[in-house]
């Protein structure tokens, strides 16, 4: 029988990716994932059209897909991928990459609802930048991306070393502003 989520537990500390370039991503997915400690139990939810949630098959890591723009449309079904991903992996540490088109306010608002907030908390937020794709994008990309950058906690480019904070060993710096590692 399925142990139910017990909502006396603790809250799951949750990594969030955004960004506009799927493969910058999953560049910095693979390297995140190759350094997860052995024992860690981990989850993904990918709201980036599933092709994340593939490339870790087979892995030991729990894997989701929830569709539609998580800001949006697809913000029931972010949502209820959260919760089903925790109650039935119970992992120590989420990983949630937003679609490209993620507004960030919108989307910290989806996530931040009473009910998710109560079995998950977002320690910290990425947004994966790769430099040249930035300087070559559309205007109207570039400002989203802008704004993804401006709510993040750290902008990174996709292979960026994996910090101790990415692998949820230390809690996420109360800076106001995102630090940019390249």
């Amino acid at each position: 029988m399925a142990r139910r989520y017990n909502r006396a537990m603790s809250s799951v500390p949750a990594l969030l990716v955004t960004g506009i370039d799927s493969d910058a991503k999953s560049v910095f997915l693979r390297a995140l994932f190759a350094a997860r400690p052995p024992q860690a139990r981990w989850a993904l939810l990918d709201n980036d059209g599933g092709h994340l949630a593939q490339a870790l098959a087979g892995t030991q890591v729990a894997v989701a897909v929830a569709g539609g723009c998580a800001c949006c449309s697809g913000q029931v079904a972010l949502q209820t991928g959260v919760v089903r991903l925790l109650r039935a992996s119970h992992p120590q540490r989420l990983v949630i990459v937003a679609a490209a088109a993620a507004e960030p306010v919108t989307l910290a608002r989806a996530l931040h609802q009473q009910q998710l907030s109560q079995v998950l908390r977002i320690d910290v937020h990425v947004c994966i930048v790769a430099p040249d794709r930035l300087a070559a994008a559309e205007p109207a990309a570039r400002l989203l991306w802008q704004r993804q950058m401006a709510a993040a906690d750290q902008v990174l480019a996709p292979d960026s070393l994996i910090t101790p904070t990415l692998l949820g060993a230390t809690p996420a710096s109360s800076a106001s502003s995102p630090r940019i590692v390249s």
